[in-house]
């Protein structure tokens, strides 16, 4: 006889243990992927595929007109731009960092402030927080600086105890920094990446030690360099690039013991990895110093999706940029004389599904580019190229504000001197000037020519005296010390007072002498006029 349906549902079906899903992070879910285009496959030791994207559509780039921001001398290895697009900040290699407002911009293209972070270290990554009310900087030395929006210094983040070998019990960093990045669920946290094997998660309220401590892991002994790190769009996990090649996933929470995804040769080994970046919510690509772009899925990291190569990075700073709509890929590469005989720089735009080329855009300079950022608000692209040029890309009719503003902007009449006659000032003339040099060996040359300034003062003489000077011994120095001269401690009037009573009582001193003769004989003067004689 069978059950009725409404009694079935309470029957079970299967009985024993069952086995519960191991929870993982968004990222890194194994849920049903969404409908994708399928990837080309990877290219063991082929160049770049040539197929056009599954969407067929155009990019659609502002590349119609160009500005050129003149201020740095070194390799420009770092750019940030805020959130409105309205300033932006460029670092270089030579320590030097730029603020850029294009609001008071003219078409002169000036900066309105320089900065060095940290004496002789380059630069290595700026980062504008969400918000951009702070700019992060991360340089060779081991701390991390904090700027206000207009530049100014909030603070200065703690090194680490170079002498402790566990990195997680150090407050800081022991070793330069590589590249940093602000937590996307707020506006106080961020993570940076460095030399002594570490990620660390910071908090702008904290700059005495961090709050927590990611160490690397890897086959090989010793430390690795972590030279890349970046958030996902949640801010559930983070991504970092190793010297060894290696390329993990964290969970931004925590527990850091092992990573969630790890990846050993993901690159080739010793090669700068400069760059891990999230696309969407399962994809990660990166960019090694093997001249290769890999597309990697967070579902199964063991093999990459595709793979771009012949794309040379230009510094070890080289970074990746989306396009606003995130279908493209930004890569700036360094100058190839056999691909560009005319000798300019380059942008290779990818197809982020499938990392297939779909255009390349020329830069009217020569040089590698080694940063690049696409601005969404602004539709403007800015590349900092090797030679310390900065070129901005915009489009009359597609791209508002930021440098299209600028230059429409007429540059500054300088305002000319109006005076009547020279103005002379009192130390221009002759008679008042007094000659200063302004080296310190020519200084040194005249004093020595003074015979009063290069006069050495006479040194003390032991032992006998020589040459008319007396000497001096340690016996001279006792007796001196046990037998004091007191006769300049006294006073001269009290001390011819104190015969006063007695020359009065027996006048055998002075009185005698004049007792017959007097003081002044006038004998002789007795035929002289009287007023000769009175003088």
């Amino acid at each position: 006889m069978g059950l009725s349906d409404s009694l079935s549902k309470f029957i079970p079906k299967d009985f024993g243990k069952k086995k519960r899903a191991a929870k993982t992070p968004a990222a890194c879910s194994p849920s049903k992927p969404e409908p994708e285009p399928e990837p080309e496959p990877a290219q063991a030791g082929g160049g770049r595929s040539r197929q056009p994207a599954s969407s067929g559509t155009p990019v659609d780039a502002p590349t119609g007109q160009h500005a050129l921001l003149a201020g740095h001398k070194k390799a420009v290895s770092a750019i940030a731009w805020d959130a409105s697009g309205d300033q932006m900040a460029t670092g270089e290699h030579g320590s030097h960092m730029h603020l850029w407002d294009f609001t008071s911009m003219d078409r002169t293209f000036q900066s309105w402030r320089t900065l060095v972070p940290a004496e002789g270290q380059q630069i290595r990554a700026l980062k504008y927080s969400p918000a951009s009310t702070h700019l992060l900087c991360a340089t060779g030395d081991p701390q991390a600086k904090l700027y206000s929006h207009d530049g100014r210094l909030v603070g200065e983040f703690k090194r680490g105890d170079m002498y402790v070998t566990d990195m997680r019990k150090t407050r800081g960093h022991v070793a330069g920094l590589a590249a940093l990045c602000w937590d996307p669920r707020g506006n106080s946290k961020f993570a940076t990446c460095g030399m002594d094997s570490t990620v660390r998660i910071w908090d702008c309220g904290r700059t005495s030690e961090q709050e927590q401590v990611v160490v690397a892991k890897t086959r090989r002994r010793g430390k690795v360099a972590v030279t890349a790190c970046s958030y996902n769009a949640d801010g559930s996990a983070i991504a970092s690039a190793q010297h060894d090649g290696g390329l993990s996933v964290w969970p931004s929470s925590g527990p850091f013991l092992r990573p969630l995804q790890h990846v050993e040769d993901a690159h080739e080994p010793s090669t700068e990895t400069s760059a891990a970046e999230f696309i969407g919510p399962s994809m990660l690509v990166s960019r090694g110093g093997d001249s290769t772009v890999k597309l990697w899925d967070l579902r199964k990291m063991a093999q990459p999706l595709a793979v771009a190569s012949r794309l040379p990075a230009a510094g070890p700073e080289a970074n990746l940029a989306l396009d606003p709509s995130g279908r493209w890929l930004l890569v700036g590469e360094e100058q190839q004389q056999q691909q560009q005989p005319s000798g300019s720089a380059s942008i290779a735009v990818l197809s982020a599904s499938n990392l297939s080329e779909h255009q390349r855009i020329g830069l009217p300079l020569a040089g590698g580019v080694l940063s690049v950022a696409w601005h969404p608000e602004l539709n403007q692209i800015a590349a900092g190229l090797s030679t310390g040029a900065v070129v901005m890309l915009y489009d009359s009719d597609k791209s508002r504000r930021g440098v299209k503003l600028a230059a429409s902007k007429r540059a500054r009449p300088q305002a000319a001197a109006s005076s009547s006659g020279p103005i002379i000032t009192p130390n221009a003339l002759p008679l008042f000037r007094q000659d200063q040099q302004t080296s310190s060996k020519r200084r040194r040359e005249k004093a020595r020519q003074d015979p009063v300034r290069s006069h050495k003062p006479q040194v003390p003489l032991y032992g006998h005296g020589r040459g008319g000077a007396i000497g001096a011994n340690e016996t001279q120095h006792i007796m001196k010390s046990l037998i004091k001269d007191t006769i300049r401690d006294e006073d001269p009037r009290e001390a011819l007072l104190k015969y006063a009573a007695k020359a009065e009582a027996e006048p055998t001193f002075v009185a005698p002498s004049y007792k017959d003769a007097p003081v002044f004989d006038d004998s002789g003067m007795a035929d002289e006029p009287e007023m000769k004689r009175r003088k």
